[in-house]
């Protein structure tokens, strides 16, 4: 079970008076009869309540012993105690111990995001991550700050490497920027990052320079990524530069089986996973190359209990059993030579496009030019 499935049985108000209820710090143990009222729920619901909330791993639940006739809670108890150690009465004389459900915050308590970053991909303007940004600010119970990072309308620098590291060094210069920004308005916290098509490619090139070693993420999303899916995640988390990632793969992503033949260093992460085992990896079979960034996709998935809000507030294991989870298999790029050919058929095949355009808009004007002189 998961929250998403315990919002819909018992409603978004017991579910957010709970995790309210964790994050607050207060004595970890939950009463359901004193907490049904803070819930919004009858005394009996309550208690069922917080029985689906342990199974989708918000709080924990035991058995506890009680001693029958001064009520206290006798804690790990030796099984062969006859008297209670708090009252020295005999268990027996009061009908024996008493067995009651204990519901405890767990070790896992909700995480707010700090703030955010948001990349989208190339032939675009990103005109998505103003939606997002409003969901972020409105769904959620706190406010995000979002920077929407917009590196232009890009087509033909995408099929070369030199071009990829100028856009990531932009990139870079501009985290960093944010980073004193955010840090002089007291908040010290990494960002959080989400991720789009060739975003994410510029992304890992930040990564990989050493003159931006200095900066770290929290969590990263990468949907339609172009990403490989034999990229080394858990070498990043072990160097403190990211928190954890999750793909958001599409069943229907046409786009990205193509990425390796025209985009240098990049793979089809989007429709096959992340095979390290630090990556989370979900499936959506009809999603297409945007379709996480559509208007009904954004509230489910940002909403509360949504696939993202879990990812982004709780800790991994509350995606835990979720269907859409996956584990790719063991992926290899295609022969270099055969990248090699059709990269430069595309580069060719392009110039000649773009000669052949040039030449034409020449003749137009020339015949423009011929007819008024």
């Amino acid at each position: 079970m998961s929250e998403s499935v315990v919002r819909r049985q018992f409603g978004n108000r017991a579910v957010d008076a709970l995790l309210a209820r964790i994050s607050s710090g207060s004595s970890p143990e939950i009463d359901p009869k004193l907490s049904a009222q803070h819930f919004g729920l009858q005394p009996e619901t309550a208690a069922e309540f917080l029985d689906a909330a342990s199974v989708a791993g918000l709080v924990e639940r035991r058995d506890g012993q009680v001693c029958p006739a001064c009520k206290e809670d006798l804690g790990a108890l030796d099984p062969d105690t006859v008297l209670c150690p708090l009252c020295q009465e005999a268990f027996s004389d009061h009908g024996g111990i008493v067995t009651k459900v204990i519901y405890r915050v767990g070790g896992h308590p909700p995480r707010a995001i700090p703030w955010m970053i948001v990349i989208h991909g190339f032939n675009t303007y990103g005109e998505w991550q103003q939606d997002l940004s409003w969901r972020l600010g409105n769904k959620l119970k706190y406010s995000a700050p979002v920077l929407i990072y917009k590196y232009g309308l890009i087509r033909f620098s995408v099929l070369v490497r030199w071009r990829h590291r100028q856009l990531a060094r932009q990139l870079g210069e501009a985290i960093r920027a944010a980073v004193a920004h955010a840090k002089a308005n007291r908040i010290p916290e990494a960002p959080d990052v989400i991720l789009h098509s060739f975003g994410s490619q510029l992304f890992v090139q930040l990564l990989a320079l050493p003159e931006f070693d200095d900066l770290s993420f929290g969590r990263v999303i990468a949907a339609g990524t172009v990403i490989r899916p034999n990229y080394n995640w858990s070498e990043r988390i072990s160097q403190g530069r990211l928190e954890g990632v999750l793909c958001h793969c599409g069943g229907k992503d046409r786009a990205v089986p193509f990425a390796q033949y025209f985009i240098p260093g990049a793979g089809p992460g989007a429709r096959w996973g992340f095979s390290d085992v630090a990556a989370i990896n979900v499936m959506d079979a009809g999603y297409e190359h945007g379709g996480c960034f559509e208007l009904k996709e954004l509230e489910a998935n940002l909403g509360p209990g949504g696939l993202w809000d879990r990812f982004l507030r709780r800790h991994f294991s509350a995606l835990n059993g979720d269907p859409k989870l996956f584990q790719p298999k063991v992926w290899r790029p295609m022969w270099a030579p055969i990248r090699g050919l059709v990269r430069v058929t595309g580069v060719l095949l392009m110039a000649g496009l773009a000669a052949v355009a040039l030449t034409l808009a020449s003749w137009a004007w020339l015949a423009v030019i011929e007819r008024f002189v």
